[in-house]
């Protein structure tokens, strides 16, 4: 007897069942409209109004008011022996690492107590900039709608600019936020004189990682006191770092001894393999966090061979729709993308030993196979840059009418400033001071709201073991609503580490959270309250929500306490997004953070 069918094999099957109604939070724990048939691929949809409510960015500001206002955080501090005193935690770190332009950075941070994630902690770190760039300047933006509307209809801003000294730093900047004292936002692009792309970034093909192997003196290595206290087994290399300064400055295109272009549909790819002389560091990787976090100059260095020489192979590709609306109706072909390409740079962070072997004299250190990014760029002249106009912000003194209040019988009290967010750069003025563009001083947060990720979270239970720990939360893997291949080729790597579900469009925003913004009012940068309100039932339920939040503080504070130290992990991730890392450096540091 055949088996009753519940296919299309079955009349009755194509006679499709209506949604349930929107679910309150009873069963399901979330509002929306869910299938009858909830099966695997299946997706909740969501009302217009329901969308509206949790795109407001007001429940953020108002919880975030909320926390600072109670005092449900504390700042990191390290604790000195010798003064017996505790004192505000910095790091001090360098954007863009190893390029001709390096950029000095400080973090200091927050701590906030919650009950998802391993640590019991959720991070937020201040990046400040120290280092005095000449980037250049912008005098001229293109934000007239009427004249621009394809510009406004990408939702992007083009300005123009006279670009400093350190200019070719723009190449190394996207996704970076960018200030020039007052108005705040995101670079998307960078254009050349042609309004076509100036910039590619390819990243590695999975079925061809790149590798490297570095050539150092064999008699330099043995001459070192670290191996020398190893009873000269140069095997105790594998597993410590490789650093190539060369790797992060630019190349001119005619070096590569093998740089081939082939054509495909959706895609172009280069196959790359290249030889280079210079200097060449063997650290040990002795520090908690991974050696891309840290200023590379303050790890232990085990051999520094200015007369090293390396070969870099591996292949690329680049997803052409990223570039095809530059062209218009040409179509985009590898080789057109690469004519005019003058220069090349790897994004190779520092790298681990996989296999040590010695051969003529040299000591061969081969890196374990891994993903990098190849970036091609053509020369600065006349180029344009290109702004999301929903990432634009403005800074400016919190005063009224004239009138600091914050000062008001404190006059010795520090400035208050003011940031507003629901800047419209098509009708406000935006970048009109003139002044010379630089990295803005960010806060970055390792909670899921603020980065669209989420970090492994291994423990069975919360709460004294009264509540199981979901198994996505405990290793997270990639799902059916996540990235795209090409935006997951890094994060893939670290599949059980980490799961990222940021779109572009995120990354290239003003991001905040809860965290973040009560981290901003802490450091007397007073966040503007949004104009977006949520309806009012949505901010009623909320009400509620958040008075019992903020009375589970307390037990979320003891938890934290207790775990606090368990695992570096949410600090490193908060970093990684300060130094603007993108998902393949991102996934780097993560697989190799010591806990």
């Amino acid at each position: 007897m055949s088996r009753k069918q519940k296919g299309f094999g079955n009349p009755k099957s194509l006679a499709f069942k209506a949604s349930k109604s929107i679910n309150k939070g009873k069963a399901v724990g979330a509002a929306g409209v869910y299938p009858s048939d909830r099966r695997y691929g299946s997706s909740v949809n969501r009302t217009v109004i329901e969308k509206y409510d949790l795109d407001s960015d007001w429940v953020k500001w108002r919880r975030g008011f909320e926390y600072y206002n109670k005092g449900a955080w504390y700042r990191l501090k390290t604790y000195d022996p010798i003064t017996k005193t505790y004192q505000d935690s910095q790091i001090e770190s360098k954007l863009y690492q190893g390029t001709a332009f390096e950029v000095d950075v400080v973090f200091d941070g927050y701590k906030f107590a919650t009950k998802k994630a391993d640590s019991n902690n959720h991070y937020v770190m201040k990046r400040t900039t120290i280092s005095n760039l000449n980037i250049g300047v912008i005098t001229q933006v293109l934000n007239d709608p009427t004249e621009y509307p394809k510009q406004k209809a990408n939702r992007e801003i083009w300005a123009k600019g006279t670009l400093g000294t350190q200019g070719r730093i723009l190449f190394q900047m996207i996704g970076e936020r960018l200030t020039d004292g007052e108005t705040e936002a995101n670079l998307d692009f960078i254009l050349d004189q042609d309004e076509r792309p100036a910039l590619f970034i390819g990243k590695s093909w999975t079925e061809d990682l790149t590798e490297v192997i570095s050539e150092v003196s064999e008699v330099a290595l043995d001459n070192t006191q670290w191996l020398q206290d190893r009873n000269g087994n140069e095997q105790e290399l594998i597993g410590k770092v490789v650093y190539i300064p060369q790797f992060f400055v630019e190349r001119s295109i005619t070096s590569p001894s093998t740089f081939a272009v082939t054509d495909e549909s959706e895609y172009w790819k280069i196959n790359l393999i290249d030889n280079g002389v210079g200097e060449i560091k063997i650290l040990d990787n002795d520090t908690l966090y991974p050696p891309s976090i840290y200023d590379i100059s303050t790890l232990t260095p085990i051999l520094s061979d200015p007369n090293g020489e390396y070969t870099i192979q591996g292949t690329y590709i680049y997803k052409k729709d990223l570039y095809q609306r530059f062209y218009g109706n040409q179509y985009l072909t590898g080789e057109l993308a690469t004519d005019n390409v003058d220069t090349i740079s790897y994004s190779v962070m520092p790298y681990i030993i996989l296999g040590v072997e010695r051969s003529n004299g040299k000591v061969l250190l081969k890196s374990v196979p891994f993903i990098s990014e190849l970036k091609l760029t053509k020369p600065i002249n006349n180029n344009t840059l290109i702004f999301t106009d929903y990432s634009f912000t403005k800074l400016e003194a919190d005063e009224y009418n004239g009138k600091n209040y914050h000062k008001s019988g404190h006059e010795n009290d520090e400035q208050w400033m003011r940031l507003d967010t629901d800047v419209d750069p098509w009708m406000d003025e935006v970048f009109s001071n003139g002044n010379t563009l630089k990295p803005a001083t960010i806060y970055t947060c390792s909670c899921p709201n603020h980065s669209h990720a989420m970090l492994r979270a291994p423990q069975d239970t919360q709460d004294a073991g009264t509540r199981k720990a979901n198994r996505q939360t405990k290793y997270p893997l990639p799902t059916v609503k996540g990235r795209a291949d090409f935006d997951q080729i890094g994060l893939s790597q670290a599949a059980g580490r980490i799961e990222s579900w940021e779109s572009r469009e995120h990354r290239m925003a003003f991001k905040m959270c809860k965290h973040s913004i009560a981290a901003m009012f802490i450091e007397k940068l007073k966040l503007k309250e949004p104009n977006s309100y949520p309806t009012i039932d949505a901010r009623e339920a909320f009400e509620e929500k958040l008075s019992k939040d903020i009375a589970e503080v307390g037990d979320e504070f003891i938890a934290s306490y207790k775990r606090g130290g368990i695992t570096t992990l949410e600090i490193i991730f908060a970093l990684a997004q300060g130094l603007n890392l993108d998902e393949i450096e991102t996934a780097y540091v993560v697989l190799n953070s010591n806990y």
